[in-house]
């Protein structure tokens, strides 16, 4: 006899992470918590669904879409999500921003280089949740509109407690970068650890804490890092073409949680217990508003579907290297929004982690370069080996689109004559980039109310000089070779002549000063 496997593959437990997951990114998934929850029999909606489950279908895209892009799933809970009260805005002010139109007065388009140090902690004597520490740096389009990004930093010290958030604006990239982050959901449980990220798709629940320090630490604590939010787009896989069929991020190695459920809601049923109600906060159109209901947002029993939330660890990245040239950054591409434009990215969330470096004959440092996409880069670990700017882990960069940058000449200057032996780069360190199609505007609070706002050092660019004039008689051979006109060494400056004198001659006139000591009568001119 042979063998078969009971089930498909799953993550199992580990000592640091107690949740199972499954794998394949836009996997039609399908997972319950209690056997049978799911029903089998070629229906989404039985009219006597086991257990008395609530059946509920969340759509992340509309019902009339290509097969490929279809976005949704099903839900089988113990209450559905309809009973709450009315919304109605928070109270407590917020840094968020989801309009990036030129008619929002917090929002300027300016062609300037900005850097951001990581965001402060919260003090120990304040509680700042997820949602509450989410700061917009910038970004463009509209939320309502359903198109462009939004970038944000963030930092926390406090759970969510009985507290839930839902975006109705966009998908979610987080990227955490100091604590890690236990975040609950309603598809299952997701724990994140800085060098990994995670999507949330628009319109599911989620409460974000922060695991405990293991082994215990007298240290704050806290989280930080990033996010990238996307608006009327999806993150997808980029295109391989040439590359064949594996490279850069495997579908297998992009994880789903499975069902999970709170059994704090069989206790709602008692007349004999009375908790608090739960708090929705809703983040739609950039604004918060709250609702209450009176049972957990955590009660669905099983799910089927691809609208899910995943995590990825980014160790498990291919990155791919050149024997010679470069490659350009979005070689480097984990994840891609596609934009109204066939064929063009709205967004590219790129990494550049440890690799090995053996290009021959090739410029090895970042190239000077304009470009039609506006570059956010951030630090999850290791040091920035930059020049330009004082970057380091948490801290953010920005180089609005068309703008030209590069490295110093000091910079340029030591990479001209280094070696090209190959040689381990990036050793400790990840990095990454929003690579963002056209302008991104910065919010009022990016440009004045950040805490760390990091000048670009004066002067920077400024010792740049021409080589040409140290290479004219070998460029002028070159001329002579082809049958050109050869190049003519520049004569010195000509000093210009010395300003004209004025002398005001003496007159019974009426009389004006003129160069040289000629005087001319007002009358007559």
């Amino acid at each position: 006899m042979g063998g078969a496997a009971v089930t498909g593959l799953l993550q199992h437990p580990t000592p640091d992470d107690p949740y199972r997951y499954q794998f394949g990114f836009g996997n039609h998934h399908a997972t319950e918590a209690i056997p049978g929850a799911l029903p089998l029999n070629g229906t989404n909606l039985p009219q006597r669904g086991k257990y008395g489950l609530y059946p509920e279908h969340l759509n992340g895209t509309s019902f009339i879409s290509s097969r490929e892009s279809v976005s949704n799933v099903w839900l089988y809970r113990e209450r559905p999500g309809a009973p709450h009260s009315t919304p109605r805005p928070t109270e407590r002010p917020h840094e968020i921003e989801s309009s990036f139109l030129p008619t929002n007065p917090n929002v300027q388009f300016a062609p300037l280089t900005h850097t951001w140090g990581p965001l402060t902690p919260p003090p120990n004597t304040s509680t700042t949740t997820f949602v509450q520490g989410l700061k917009t740096i910038g970004g463009n389009g509209d939320a309502t509109l359903k198109e462009g990004v939004a970038v944000h930093q963030y930092a926390f010290n406090a759970d969510m407690h009985r507290q839930a958030f839902v975006n109705h604006d966009g998908d979610m990239l987080i990227v955490p970068q100091r604590g890690v982050l236990d975040i609950k959901t309603e598809l299952g449980c997701l724990r994140v650890k800085p060098g990994m990220i995670t999507v949330i798709p628009a319109g599911i629940r989620y409460a974000v804490r922060v695991v405990p320090h293991d082994p215990p630490s007298p240290a704050p604590l806290v989280a930080g890092g990033y996010a990238l939010e996307v608006f009327g787009t999806r993150f997808v896989l980029p295109e391989l073409g040439v590359l064949g069929a594996n490279a850069l991020a495997h579908i297998r190695d992009f994880e789903y949680p499975v069902a999970a459920f709170d059994l704090e809601s069989l206790a709602d049923n008692s007349s004999n217990t009375h908790l608090p109600p739960w708090e929705i906060t809703i983040k739609l159109s950039g604004r918060l508003y709250s609702y209450t209901q009176p049972h957990t947002p955590f009660d669905v029993v099983a799910w089927h579907g691809t609208h899910a939330p995943f995590r990825y660890d980014l160790a498990r990245f291919h990155h791919l290297v050149a024997n010679t040239d470069q490659l350009d950054p979005t070689a480097f591409c984990v994840l891609t929004a596609p934009s109204k434009w066939p064929g063009v990215s709205q967004v590219d969330f790129c990494i550049f982690g440890e690799k090995w470096a053996v290009a021959r004959d090739t410029m090895r440092i970042p190239y000077y370069h304009r470009t039609v996409a506006t570059e956010l880069l951030g630090i999850i670990k290791g040091e920035y080996k930059g020049k330009v700017r004082a970057l380091e882990p948490g801290g953010l960069a920005f180089e609005q689109a068309y703008m030209p940058h590069g490295e110093t000449y000091e910079t340029w200057v030591r990479d001209r004559e280094a070696g090209r032996e190959a040689v381990r780069v990036m050793e400790g360190y990840l990095g990454f980039m929003f690579h963002v199609t056209g302008h991104v505007g910065l919010t009022g609070w990016a440009r004045g109310g950040h805490p760390d706002i990091r000048a670009e050092r004066p002067g920077v660019w400024d010792n740049f000089r021409s080589h040409l004039l140290d290479h004219i008689d070998e460029a002028n051979a070159s001329l002579l070779e082809a049958g050109m006109k050869t190049l003519q060494h520049p004569q010195p400056p000509i000093s210009p002549p010395a300003s004209p004198s004025y002398t005001i001659v003496p007159s019974d006139d009426d009389t004006v000063p003129v160069p040289g000591g000629i005087s001319e009568n007002q009358n007559e001119r």
